[in-house]
């Protein structure tokens, strides 16, 4: 089978996915989509019957990669593709079907397309591997990183061209059956943010190609709550002491290697 979509809950409404739910069943290229309830709170679910839903409900909540972990050890073997999916994505019909043809054409591990916010303004999910200092100044200095953020977010790149970048958002991504295997999902010990950069770069890693979409575009409203909510500013904290610990702090050789990789091969807007 085609793709098979990955969407993960923890006490969401009925209505608080309504319009991703309609988004994903209207792609062709779909063939089952797969909801994840973390902790057990969305009760309403057993009331939804779709032909292409089936639902995972897990008795804890261990985060967001576990809970797309869950979907990728039941089903990957089954599907060339899995959709991580963030239940606040909406597109028109035919956008997956875009993506899906793009990544089986180009053969890529991960794929994502141009997200866009609500009022259709670029959201940069495409980046490079951060640095400590660089995740610093954009969660507690933003007006003194204007010009880092332009490098770090990739926001001198040309939206309308194909592109190789090291992390790419989370928020909707495509990844192959092959990179699942090779990677082996996310890494639990990130329990919310950056897990999409570390499973990015390990799919970096095992040679398979991690490429952005202009052919396809969806609309994320996203929440950015470790701005408003200090408890999911603590779990973004704790993310990246995570992931440096584990990928480096002041020297890491691949982050170096991927991001120059990524700054030599990038196609500039022409307006630059």
């Amino acid at each position: 089978m085609k793709i098979i979509a990955s969407l993960v809950l923890y006490r969401h409404t009925q209505a608080d996915i309504k319009k991703t739910l309609e988004s994903l069943f209207s792609e062709e290229s779909i063939d089952k989509i797969c909801i994840v309830d973390n902790g057990g709170y969305c009760i309403w679910l057993d009331e939804l019957s779709h032909p292409k839903v089936e639902v995972i409900r897990l008795a804890a909540n261990r985060g967001f990669g576990s809970g797309h972990n869950a979907v990728f050890q039941k089903f990957s073997q089954d599907f060339d593709y899995t959709l991580i999916c963030n239940p606040d994505i909406s597109f028109s019909p035919g956008q997956v079907d875009q993506l899906y043809s793009f990544s089986m054409q180009r053969e890529t591990g991960l794929s994502i397309p141009k997200v866009v916010y609500p009022d259709g303004s670029l959201q940069h999910g495409c980046k490079l591997l951060p640095k400590p200092w660089q995740l610093f100044m954009r969660r507690f200095g933003s007006t003194m990183a204007v010009k880092m953020n332009q490098d770090y977010e990739l926001r001198h790149a040309d939206y309308n061209r194909t592109f190789f970048a090291p992390s790419l958002s989370g928020c909707f991504m495509l990844i192959s059956r092959q990179a699942l295997q090779k990677t082996g999902g996310f890494d639990e010990r990130f329990f919310l943010y950056l897990e999409d950069v570390d499973l990015s770069r390990r799919v970096c890693a095992a040679a398979l190609p991690v490429e952005y979409c202009p052919d396809s575009t969806v609309v994320h409203e996203s929440q950015r709550r470790s701005y408003r909510d200090v408890k999911f500013l603590m779990y973004h904290i704790f993310s990246a002491v995570r992931y440096f610990n584990k990928w480096g702090w002041l020297i890491d050789k691949e982050r170096e290697a991927l991001n120059s990789r990524c700054l030599s091969e990038l196609p500039l807007a022409r307006n630059l």
